[in-house]
């Protein structure tokens, strides 16, 4: 009975023991708390990006408009002084080269077609009396200087008939017609973006202020503003990127072409030209942009994505790739960052991996 008793607790001290040591952790299951480990799911939510060298640069970032291409823009005058009779086209249409856009009711050009029918008469005269002359000289009649003289009156009026015609062909007056009307016609292809005439309204030939204004869309300007202070790191040539109120995710990538030579004194800044490609003509004159002006500093830096910061309690991250879906939270120093890269001067080395996209997901695992 002893004995039974002595075997049960001899059985019932080893199952204590046992119970009280802990069981040994799994071989893969890190230990460092700046070590996270992936599920084979979760690595398919993150990209991965190599830590390189590259020229760095820094953005600008400036305000300015959209507006239009000057070097295409037309505008449109009348040469006479008329009654409006009517106007073919709206603000906002797609006008052809040489299409009409208004007619007016012209006394000078009454006149000129006036001018013109004397001219004729003129000539058919003077070619008649030049006739007579060569025949009566013929007979001896008319003595020579009687036929030059018939030949300089009828070479007088050709030239008066031909310059009435010039008038008339500039004004785009068709000679075998007699209205007293002038078309008012685009000097190109493009848009009507202003017009400030309508039917029955009365014009002047001296008028300052153009009646249309024809533009082609396919390019437009951007000038930004640059201010005083910022004059020094920007120059033609630097590559931009664009965008705009209306469409804040599509980047446009330009080149500044031309820097003003003049300050605005009321604001302290002076503007830089972008020529941007408009081909389907989204961009609009008067949109609000945003300006990033990419200025090279001549020199070489560890550069990363932006996109793999991590900004926490005032200091960046990255999450390193260390291999086996295992990544180390690591605190790295930078000097400056552009629209798409940030670069790095303490906690990287050159041909590391780090989490490019959603590494805040990877952080806070």
């Amino acid at each position: 009975m002893l004995r039974k008793l002595f075997s049960f607790l001899c059985i019932v001290a080893l199952l204590c023991i046992s119970c009280k040591t802990p069981a040994p952790k799994a071989a893969d299951q890190p230990t460092d708390s700046n070590l996270i480990e992936l599920n084979p799911i979760q690595m398919k939510q993150i990209t991965l990006d190599t830590v390189r060298m590259k020229e760095e640069t820094t953005d600008l970032v400036l305000s300015g408009k959209v507006s239009f291409n000057l070097d295409y823009l037309s505008p449109v005058y009348s040469f006479v002084s008329g009654n409006v009779l009517k106007v073919n086209v709206s603000q906002g249409d797609y006008v052809s080269k040489g299409q009409v856009l208004a007619v007016l009711k012209s006394g000078e050009i009454s006149d000129y077609e006036g001018q013109y029918g004397v001219a004729q008469a003129q000539v058919k005269t003077a070619k008649r009396n030049l006739d007579i002359a060569d025949e009566l000289f013929k007979t001896k009649v008319y003595s020579e200087k009687d036929v030059m003289q018939a030949q300089n009156d009828y070479n007088s009026a050709l030239a008066t008939q031909h310059k009435v015609e010039t008038y008339l062909k500039t004004y785009k007056v068709n000679t075998t017609d007699s209205n007293a009307t002038y078309s008012i016609s685009s000097p190109i292809d493009g848009y009507v973006v202003s017009k400030s005439v309508t039917e029955g309204m009365n014009v002047r030939g001296d008028n300052t202020n153009p009646l249309f204004t024809v533009s082609f869309l396919k390019t437009v300007w951007v000038q930004a503003n640059v201010y005083e202070t910022d004059i020094p790191q920007v120059a033609v040539g630097d590559s931009v990127d664009v965008t705009t109120v209306a469409y804040p995710d599509k980047k446009i990538k330009g080149t500044i072409s031309k820097m003003s030579n003049m300050l605005d004194s009321s604001a302290s800044t002076m503007q830089a030209r972008i020529v941007l490609n408009n081909q389907d003509e989204a961009l609009k004159s008067g949109m609000f942009a945003t300006v990033n002006v990419h200025i090279d500093k001549h020199k070489k830096a560890l550069s990363v994505p932006k996109e793999a910061l991590v900004f926490y309690d005032n200091d960046y991250y990255v999450m390193v790739y260390k291999g086996n879906n295992r990544f180390e939270k690591r605190m790295i120093s930078i000097e400056g960052t552009t629209s798409t890269d940030a670069y790095v001067t303490k906690g990287l080395q050159p041909n590391e991996v780090v989490v490019s996209k959603n590494s805040l997901y990877v952080y806070g695992q």
